[in-house]
């Protein structure tokens, strides 16, 4: 019989050490840290809207609100990005490809123009055709018409419809 209560006490022992205070507040910090992953994910899943700029490597060099920038221009394997930096049409030069800046902000309203322009479509404001293609102008009266070559006419009309 004292065999038998030492085997009850055993398992009162351990059920309580299983739902006991070290258990209470260890649940308690996984709930801490599941509430705070919520919040985390509802900050992580917020529209952000900037242009990401990689360079050849995949490494971020370069980012931009959605805004702030003008059009990008190419020579070769080196970009020139133009943005507007405190009122002033400002530059940056790197090594990449118009393709791939396309290629990693599919949504950020880029539009190809020509072989070596890429300009954000929220900045067009008038588009002209003349015989070599087009030129859009954009917004402000600083920034130089950007030519559209008869190859990409389509991409920039297209725009327009939407």
């Amino acid at each position: 019989m004292k065999h038998f209560f030492s085997r009850i006490f055993a398992l009162f022992y351990f059920w309580k050490l299983k739902n006991g205070s070290y258990h209470r507040k260890r649940k308690k910090a996984i709930r801490r840290n599941n509430s705070k992953n919520k919040i985390m994910k509802v900050i992580t899943t917020k529209k952000i809207d900037f242009v990401v700029f990689k360079d050849e490597k995949g490494v971020v060099c370069f980012t931009i609100q959605k805004d702030a920038l003008y059009y990008i221009e190419s020579d070769t394997n080196y970009i020139t990005i133009y943005y507007l930096d405190q009122g002033k049409l400002e530059k940056f030069f790197m090594r990449a490809s118009l393709k791939m800046v396309l290629k990693d902000n599919p949504d950020a309203n880029l539009v190809r123009c020509h072989r070596s322009y890429i300009v954000n479509f929220k900045k067009v404001k008038v588009y002209r055709k003349d015989k070599e293609g087009g030129i859009l102008e954009l917004t402000d009266s600083f920034v130089p018409p950007i030519p559209v070559s008869k190859s990409y006419i389509e991409n920039v009309l297209y725009k327009f419809q939407l």
